[in-house]
This record gives structure tokens, sequence and C-alpha cells, in this order.
């Protein structure tokens, strides 16, 4: 029945898809599998994150309050105790060393005298241990300061500033922002990364099926594996159904085309058998009896004339009958061999298409194959060209022939293929290509012969390449087809 990789004239181009794919990440399934998750994980992280900040901001209020009242009430008691020493400069000693850290509170002694200062090395406000970030910038409060008397003995020696700090408080806040978000960040990667796993996973039957069905429009109806997703399982089965159905339907396609194409030669054949056998020697026949006529009657009498008359008639059907023999068993093929065969029509093409630069390339030594082959090349070469010559606007056309080796590996049977290549320099396949009777005859008989047979563009051009498989296949498939005729 046949069963060849066939390739015919249809040629596969890449559909334009700029207007449908724009944002192929966000139409793909995947893509949106992963993109919207991410995007609900960065808002999740971005929310967290805010009503931190926001409760941070009332939490260093109440800090920076507390801490104040305790600083003040400090503060005072400080300056109660110092009220009765000695001198302003004992008064502030004493201050420097009983006034304590207190958290969220920085104090100021500022005396009246500065050489008391300068003796004391007191120094202005201590700056926070903690760099101020943004995160400071956005939540410290406005900053509290309050200025309390330094007395002694009734007299005003200075002054004791109490300023609000809310260094340590925002330190603790951006560490454990900081801590808050790394854990969520660390979480949200881990979360992605199962995601992107559970994904690939879940949608890698979906890819088993779509390579399923571009070697269904391959003519591969190989079945798609065991698919472990439930949802798809019934997918699968009716995919393999689909498959086992196509394959059954083509076979059985092949097979009638093939017993069509054999009962189509047979009869061919006999008719051309007919014409050669038996037509050929009655107008031969009527040939010579107008010719006896002719010689036996005087010329320009009306008898000679009608003679004359039927040998021209005999004639013109006789012409007739050898282009119908032609079309149906060409006689120089099975009279000459391919080779020179190909070489006649070459010739004859010339003379009718002499604008046209014909050549034929026939490889060193190349010996003509079997009846069914050799007839199959040559209808290949003769519709090839003409196509050429009457659609294409070629100014050159060139075949070639010859044999190489098969590569077992390719699938085809070890050994040697014959090889037919018909290119042309004109304007190639139309967009809209549709292959007529012709083409489509000539598929089936190289599919018959186990045979490929394909289309390429050429920067200038179409090359139509035909390759049939020699030896014991070939041998094989012409006896089931003379079988299968009988």
């Amino acid at each position: 029945m046949g069963g060849g990789n066939v390739r015919t004239g249809w040629l596969h181009e890449s559909a334009d898809t700029s207007g449908v794919c724009a944002w192929p990440r966000l139409q793909s399934l995947r893509g949106q599998l992963i993109l919207i998750p991410t995007v609900m994980l960065a808002l999740g992280l971005l929310g967290t994150i805010s009503v931190v900040l926001l409760e941070a901001q009332s939490r260093i209020t109440a800090e920076i309050t507390s801490g104040m009242e305790l600083g003040h009430d400090l503060a005072a008691d400080a300056l109660h105790d110092v009220a009765g020493a000695d001198t302003p400069a004992a008064a502030f000693t004493q201050l420097k060393d009983d006034l304590p850290r207190v958290r969220h509170v920085l104090f100021e002694l500022h005396p009246e005298d500065a050489s008391v200062a300068r003796a004391l090395g007191l120094s202005t406000r201590a700056e926070p241990t903690v760099e101020r970030s943004w995160i400071a910038w956005l939540l410290a409060p406005p900053p509290v300061e309050q200025t309390l008397p330094v007395i002694v003995h009734g007299v005003r020696a200075g002054s004791l500033k109490v300023h609000s700090d809310s260094a340590n408080e925002m330190a603790e806040i951006i560490g454990e922002v900081e801590l808050f978000s790394g854990a969520l960040v660390l979480l949200g990667l881990l979360l992605l990364g199962g995601l992107l796993w559970t994904v690939r996973r879940s949608l890698r039957p979906l890819q088993v099926l779509a390579d399923g069905f571009d070697r269904l429009e391959h003519g591969d109806y190989r079945p798609v594996p065991p698919i472990a997703v439930y949802e798809l399982q019934r997918i699968a089965r009716q995919f393999n159904h689909l498959a086992q159905s196509l394959e059954q339907v083509t076979l059985d396609n092949h097979f009638l085309i093939d017993k069509l194409l054999s009962l189509q030669e047979q009869e061919k054949k006999a008719l051309a058998a007919d014409l050669h056998d038996e037509f050929g020697p009655m107008l031969f026949g009527i040939r010579a009896d107008a010719a006896c006529i002719m010689r036996s009657v005087p010329s320009g009498t009306e008898m000679h004339a009608r003679a004359q008359s039927i040998a021209g008639l005999a004639d013109g059907i006789q012409k007739i009958n050898y282009r119908i023999l032609d079309s149906l068993r060409p006689l120089v093929l099975e009279q000459l061999g391919l080779s020179r065969a190909l070489q006649q029509q070459i010739n004859a093409w010339r003379r009718t298409h002499a604008h046209i630069a014909w050549s034929l390339e026939i490889s060193g030594g190349f010996t003509d194959p079997s009846e069914a082959l050799s007839f199959t090349l040559y209808r290949a070469a003769q519709e090839a060209a003409i196509n050429a010559a009457r659609h294409a606007g070629a100014s050159a056309v060139t075949i070639r022939l010859g044999r190489r080796r098969t590569d077992p590996a390719t699938g085809a049977a070890a050994g040697q293929s014959i090889c037919l290549s018909v290119q042309d320099d004109g304007q190639g396949l139309p967009e809209k290509f549709r292959r007529g009777f012709g083409l489509l005859g000539l598929t089936e008989r190289v599919r018959q012969l186990g045979g490929t047979l394909i289309f390429r563009r050429l920067n200038s051009g179409l090359a139509i390449d035909v390759t049939i498989p020699e030896l014991e296949r070939q041998d094989r498939l012409e006896d089931a087809h003379a079988d299968s005729v009988d």
C-alpha cells in the first residue's frame, strides 16, 4: 500500500503573528500562572510593610512621650539636689555625674559662665548613634525639647535642656522591618520557585499533546505517552483514538489510490497496446490502399484527388494516434530508456519553447532503472518542466538525474536511491498555491513507490526534488502492485 514519506508543493511558511502575540508572556497560560501569584506576593509584601510602618509611627510617638516624661522627672530631681551646691561649677559637675542615660532622651547642660563649660568639658548635644534613613525621615515625630533652669542658692546658673531622641527606637524598627521584609522575600522566592516547578510539571502534558498534534500535521500518527494529570487523561485518550482513526483512514485511502493507479496504468497499457497493434496497422493499410489507387489512376483526376485526400487524413489520424500513445504510454521511454527519452524530450522543448535555456545533467555511469520507476521519473520531469515554462515565467530550466546512497538512519531501505531535480529561475510558487491534478497524481505515484517529492524555494525560482529508493524494496512494491492489478 505504500508508506512513503511524501512532502509536496505546500511549503511550510511561518505565519505572521506579530499582531497576535504582542505580549506572549501575558497571553500564555504559563505566564499568567506565574505573573498573577508574583504580583499578589509583591502587593502582599508591600501591604504588610506599610501596615508595620504605620503602626511604628504611633509606637515611636508613645515611646517618645513616655521617655520625655521620665526624663523631665529625673531632671527635676537632679536640679533639686544641686540647688544647695557651693558653686555653679560644682552644681554642673554634680549634674554631669548624676544625670542618667535615659532611653529616647538626651540632656544638655548650658552654664551661664563659658569658663565653667570649658573647665568641665561639657559638649553640645550628643548625636544619635543610628544614621537617619528614609524610614527615619518618614516616621520620626517632630523633636520635643524642654528647658529647665539650673538654680544655685536662688541664682540662675544656667539651663538644662531635655531633648527627645528617637534614634534607638528607629533603629529597632528598621531592624524589624528589614528582618520581616527579608523573611517575606525569602518566603516569596520559595513559593515562586515551587510555583514555577509546579506550573512546568503541570503544563508538560500540554506540550506533549502539542507535539502530538504537530506530528499529526506531518503524517506521523504515533500515540502520545500516558499522562499523569487526571484532567488531561481524557484528552490524551481521545487524541490517541483520533490518531489511530486518522492512520487507518490514511492507509485505506492510500490502498484505494494505489489500486486506482494500478488499474489506471493497466488500462492505459492495454489501450496503448490496442492503438499501437491494431489501430496503427489499419491506418498503415489505409495509406497503402490510397497509394495504390493514386498509382493506378491518372494524376489530376477526381479519383486521384480523393485517394490523395484519404492518405492525408490517414497521416493526420496517425499523428493524433502518436500523441495519444505518448500520453498513455510513452513509446520513446520503452524504446530508448529514461536517459535518452529525457534528452529527446529536451530537444523537443527547445523547439517549442526556444526562449528558455534547457539543460539536462545526468551523472556519469547512470543506468536506466525499472519500467515503473522510469515512467514516474519521466512524468515528474515533464510535469515540473511544463509548469515552469507555462506558469513560472522561467528563462532557464535545468534537469538533473543521478543516484545516491540511502542512509539507513533516515528510515529508508539501505542501498541506492534515484534522484531527479528540476530547477528553474522563475517566480516560484504563488502565495496561495494549490496543486492541480497533474501534481496530485504525481504525488501519489511517488508515494506509491516509497519516494519523496519536495518543493524548495530558491533565491530565484523553484526546485522540485524527487527521490525514489531502488533495490529490493522497489522490486517488492512493483510486484505487490502487479499482484493487486491481477
